[in-house]
């Protein structure tokens, strides 16, 4: 009976608020929607994600984090977001 989900950890849910302000989504309401829209999840609360949702979840916030910031080029070759075999050369 020990195979209970790990809790979300206190520093997961600070990386989780912290991800959130970054996309500018500060409304519970908002948070939430956007967790069923990159999870498929519905929750009501953030004590419904265990430790393994909430570092995928927090995984999928940091990278559309990233791209709301990254500045597009105009060049497909120079904004890729993956090296390919030619970058690790």
């Amino acid at each position: 009976m020990g195979n209970a989900p790990k809790r979300m950890s206190d520093r997961q849910r600070a990386a989780l608020r912290d991800a959130f302000a970054r996309l500018g989504v500060a409304a519970a309401k908002d948070q939430f929607a956007l967790v069923e829209t990159l999870t498929g999840q519905r929750i009501t609360s953030p004590q419904d994600l265990d430790n393994r949702q909430a570092q995928a979840l927090l995984i999928q916030l940091n990278r559309r984090a990233d791209q709301a910031t990254r500045v597009s080029t105009g060049n497909a070759w120079a904004d890729r977001e993956e090296e390919t075999w030619i970058d690790k050369l």
